[in-house]
Parts: structure tokens; sequence; C-alpha cells
């Protein structure tokens, strides 16, 4: 439940609280209005009566006397004269005053007392009347309670609404600025801390609004230091691993020069010697020694990615693509890469990235088709890794360490890096994007428009449009 809603809930069971407790005072109140009435009626009434009964014996004309003050009575609120004679019956009764309204009957119930009639008795001369009865009405009193209650229920009510649609509008208009503050928590995370909230509304809310922004700028700052902290760790690792291949290419690769001479100096001996057994032992040390050669050039390689300057990132690629697959001849690579000069920093993240997903999808699965795309989009270099190796493990890692680290660096440059499972074929497609440099797209020519046969899942043109790395 909403805090409007709750608020509006609390403020409805109040008010009739509220009117509950009204209404039980009103009626109680009521209730001693209509007694004390009552009560000065009959007493008035009876005073009357016993006084002209005492006036009785010097009246010539006695029945007449009676009938008039019988009549004396007519359109009295409360009470009514009734002359009764010795059969019981009323010969002569007052007119009470007519009703001012409807009545509901719980309520005469509940308010009038119950009803009394005093009967006193008559001397002879007022024959043929016995006696005089004095009857009290309660119904015009009630009738007139009853009209002032309603009054005063309606005017309660018509102002406790009109304060609860009060408070309901300053309320909804006080709390709309809580929207827009859970909205902007919603957005923070993809519009980035560069969001703001206009301060307006109550203190309250302004004083929320002023945090909300305060923590933006807070984020924006440290995303600008992590920004720049992870470029610096970048050069730092490209330092490390540029000293790294130097070392080995200066150190160990005139080791295994060496080496391969010795060998086969040494088996060249053993052949004019006729020792074939040496010969060949030269001949295995001499092929191992060539083996390691071939694999420190790899490994240098892997080390220092820019050792192919001028050609770019597709051209990067495109060399590890061909390398893999000469190592991995059942696996068919299907290259789209877009031309252009995205910036040094951005080309080897992008492409380090790229190297982890299909070392990846290799290491981790059998595929027969990788795919691998990359292109500009928007202001943004985007790239996909797609293979059809199986799908993720079953415990539901989407990554090594590995893709973890690209994924924190990309988002240290502001772009981001997902894994997610490709259905059928079951496979894993790797996708990411990073923000283009101001000078990234210059040269770089438009976006390549897509194939006819559609874009794929993920935002490239469909399978099938890029070229094959040579097997």
């Amino acid at each position: 439940m909403s805090l409007k809603l709750r608020l509006a809930t609390t403020l409805a069971v109040t008010f009739c609280l509220l009117l509950a407790a009204g209404a039980f005072l009103a009626l109680g109140q009521a209730q001693r209005r209509v007694s004390a009435e009552l009560e000065a009626a009959r007493s008035v009434a009876s005073n009357r009566v016993a006084q002209a009964l005492a006036e009785l014996p010097a009246s010539r004309q006695p029945v007449v006397d009676l009938e008039a003050f019988a009549r004396s009575f007519n359109g009295d609120r409360h009470v009514q004269m009734m002359l009764i004679d010795s059969k019981g019956i009323v010969r002569a009764a007052s007119q009470l005053a007519g009703d001012s309204g409807p009545i509901p009957d719980w309520f005469l119930t509940l308010v009038a007392p119950r009803s009394r009639t005093v009967v006193m008795p008559l001397t002879g001369r007022a024959s043929p009347f016995v006696a005089a009865a004095v009857s009290i009405d309660p119904r015009n009193e009630v009738s007139e309670v009853w009209t002032d209650l309603a009054l005063a229920l309606l005017t309660v009510v018509a102002s406790v609404l009109a304060g609860f649609v009060a408070v309901y509008l300053v309320a909804g208009r006080a709390l709309r600025p809580l929207r827009d503050l859970e909205a902007a928590f919603s957005r923070i995370g993809a519009a980035g801390p560069a969001l703001r909230l206009r301060e307006a509304g109550p203190p309250e809310v302004r004083a929320l609004a002023r945090g909300f922004n305060a923590m933006a700028a807070r984020l924006d700052d440290i995303s600008v230091s992590n920004r720049r902290l992870s470029e610096h760790l970048l050069h730092l690792q490209d330092e490390e691993r540029a000293e790294l291949a130097r070392d080995l290419h200066d150190d160990v690769g005139p080791l295994l020069f060496a080496v391969d001479v010795d060998a086969s100096t040494i088996k060249r001996a053993a052949l004019k010697a006729g020792e074939g057994e040496t010969a060949t032992r030269a001949g295995a040390i001499q092929a191992n020694a060539h083996r390691a050669r071939q694999e420190l050039r790899r490994i240098l390689g892997n080390l220092r990615p820019g050792l192919l300057p001028g050609l770019g990132l597709k051209a990067m690629v495109e060399d590890m693509a061909g390398t893999l697959a000469q190592r991995h001849p059942e696996t068919q690579f299907v290259l789209d890469l877009a031309d252009g000069d995205f910036g040094g920093p951005l080309e080897t993240m992008v492409f380090r990235a790229i190297r982890e997903a299909v070392s990846n999808a290799l290491r981790h699965g059998e595929p027969r088709r990788v795919t691998i795309r990359v292109g500009p989009r928007g202001d943004v270099l985007r790239f996909a890794v797609t293979d059809d190796g199986g799908g993720l493990p079953e415990s539901g890692t989407k990554g090594g360490f590995g893709l973890v680290g690209m994924a924190e660096r990309l988002q240290a440059a502001g772009g981001r890096l997902t894994v997610e499972h490709v259905p059928l074929p079951p496979g894993v497609r790797v996708t990411g994007e990073a923000p283009l440099p101001g000078t990234a797209r210059k040269g770089a020519g438009e976006e390549p428009a897509p194939e006819k046969n559609g874009q794929g899942p993920d935002g490239f043109a469909a399978e099938g449009t890029g070229r094959e790395a040579a097997q």
C-alpha cells in the first residue's frame, strides 16, 4: 500500500471514529434534552390541572368549564388533556400541535423516555366526567432534536469530506516529488550519475532531492576517478607486458636460437661420425627448440597485441582469427568487422575482451562456429562474440576471472559487458560496448547498414553476412 493511500486510509478511519464519538455524545445530549423538556411540560400541565380542579367547586357550570379547560391545551407541543367518563371513554380531549416532520422509529425509541399518563379523579360535580388525564407526547420534541442533529451531522460530514479532500490533494502534491525520486533511483544506473533531480516540494522532499543530487555528484566523481584509475592500471599492465615481452625476446629468444644452432651442429657432426642415435637425439632437440621459438612468438603476440602498429583493431582480430583457425581446424571463424581508427587504448581494450571471449568459447566448449562482430553504434563501439559450443555451464556462472576483469575495465571506461545464453543452436553470446573518443569515428566512414535479411539479436547484421577466416 502506497504512503498516499495509507495516509488517506488513516484520515478516513480517524474521521469515522470522530464522527462516531460525536454522534454518541450528541445522542446523550439529545436524550437529556428531551427528558428535561418533557418533564417540565408534565410538571406545568399537572399544576394547571390541579389548579383547575381546585376551582371546580366554585364553578356554576363545571362540565362546561372542564371542557373549555381541556380545549385550552389545543396546539400544545407536548401535553394532551383528556376527560374520561365512568365507562373509561374519552369524552373530550385537546389536540396536539402537528408533527414537525417524520422521525425514524429507532431514533424515537432511542431518545424518547417511556411515556407516562397522569390520571386525576374528579368530584361528583364534574359528572359525567370522573377523571382528567394528562398525557405527554414526545414526538414533537424528538422531531425537533432529530432535525437539529441531522443538520449538525450533515454539516460535520461536509466539513470532514472537505477536509479529507483537501488533505488528500495536499498530500498527493507533497508526495509527487517522491515518485520522481523513486524513478531517479531506478534510472541512475542506466542514465549514469549525471542524472539530477529538480529541488521542489516541501522542505523534507527538497532535502531528499538535494541529498540525491549530492550522491549523484559523488558518483560522478567516483566514476571519473575509476575511469582514470582503470586507464592508469591498463597503462601499467601494458608497460609490464611490454617489459616482459622484451625480456623474453632479448634473453630467452637468443638462448633458444643458440640451442637450435648447437643442436644442428651436433647433428651434422654425429652424422659424419656415423653416430645415428646421437644424430636422432640432436634432431629432436632442434625440433623442440624450433617449436619453443614458435610458442615464444605466440606468447609475445599475446603479451603485446599492439605489435601490429597502424593496422588497427580489424587487423588484430583478423590475425588472431587466422592463428586460431590453424590451431582449431574444426572451428569456423566468421568475421564482421568495421573499418576505422577508434583510438589505440579503446582498440586494445576491445581486442582483449574479444580474445578473452573467444578463448573461453574454445576452452569451455566445442564450438563449430564462432562469429565475431565489431562496429560503431551511435556513440559507442560495440562488439559481439557468439559461439555454438553448448551454452553456459549448469553452475550458472557467466565467465571466469578474465571476463570479469574485462567487464570491470569496460564499466570503468563507461561501457558494459554482458554474457547471455543462446538457445538455438545452444551457445554463448558475449556482447560489449565502450564509448567512442571524440575523434574515434574520424575517417571511419558511415556505419554499415544492416543486411536485407535483418539484424541478429546482438544488434549486428544477421548470421552469414561476415566473411570466414582462412582455415
